[in-house]
């Protein structure tokens, strides 16, 4: 019998089980738990039964088969986690950029050539710089729209002519690197100005979330049981990555996040699975 759901956004749909064995499976868990959970799930369907609920149901379960893949499967939660202010979000794009080859930094601004603008990340390669806003939405179902990618450029233009006086550095691209949707017009006109745009769905060969997936570079935040505490302190001294945390010596986090070493040693293990696959 065909279940309904009821996505985030309110639209509702047919239950695809082969979207969510996927998605277990994306995670780096066996076929055999991937079965299992999936059984529980459509066991426990109810008629219009939010994704929400669904995704809490596997989550749950894969808590308790696998741990470290229930962890990888809270990325875009755990991504949320890096709010409210949007200021670890930041940093966390420049700890992946990092490990993907560039000088990534999180400065407070530089003059333009008309006002100082606030930048959230700067990033070098192959003796290039970007100039890079990161665009955190608490909302999954929420869109970069027409209005952020026509201020980006604004702003990136400014600084581009404010180089040229030798008011602040010189960029010579613009990006939005965003944990949300960008919406048709905005892809079209970044396209156009030759901009990098990085969405949770963007672009289809490198998305945001492939990015983090490829590479493992996971945020501390998809530890489900990590307090606000524990997250600012370990933020405060830029430990955004889980393989930031693994590759950590307990003595050294103590001294410099005042936290148990106990609770050090136990998130330095799970962080471990979660970058290895158990």
């Amino acid at each position: 019998m065909l279940t309904n759901i009821t996505k985030a956004s309110g639209q509702v749909v047919p239950f695809e089980a082969g979207k969510v064995r996927q998605s277990i499976l994306r995670t780096g868990a066996d076929q055999k738990t991937a079965d299992a959970i999936l059984a529980q799930v459509e066991q426990n369907l109810k008629p219009n039964i939010s994704t929400k609920q669904i995704y809490q149901m596997v989550r749950q379960q894969l808590s308790k088969e696998q741990p470290w893949a229930a962890a990888r499967y809270n990325l875009r939660q755990g991504i949320v986690r890096l709010g409210p202010s949007g200021f670890n979000f930041e940093k966390y794009v420049a700890a992946v950029l990092t490990a993907y080859g560039y000088e990534a930094e999180t400065p407070e601004g530089y003059q333009g050539a008309c006002i100082y603008h606030e930048v959230d990340v700067t990033a070098k390669k192959d003796g290039r710089t970007a100039f890079i806003e990161a665009k955190f939405r608490h909302n999954f179902q929420a869109q970069i729209t027409i209005k952020d990618a026509l201020a980006t450029w604004s702003r990136y233009l400014d600084l581009v002519d404010g180089s040229g006086i030798g008011l602040c550095p010189h960029f010579d691209e613009a990006w939005i690197v965003t944990n949300a949707r960008f919406t048709d017009q905005v892809l079209q006109y970044g396209h156009c100005k030759n901009m990098v745009m990085i969405g949770w769905n963007h672009p289809r060969e490198r998305t945001f979330a492939q990015m983090v997936d490829i590479s493992s570079l996971y945020p501390i935040t998809v530890i489900n049981d990590l307090t606000q505490p524990e997250i600012d302190a370990l933020s405060k001294k830029d430990l955004m990555l889980c393989s930031q945390l693994a590759e950590s010596k307990i003595d050294q986090l103590q001294a410099e996040t005042g936290l148990p070493a106990k609770r050090l040693e136990s998130l330095q293990a799970l962080c471990t699975e979660v970058i290895n696959g158990g």
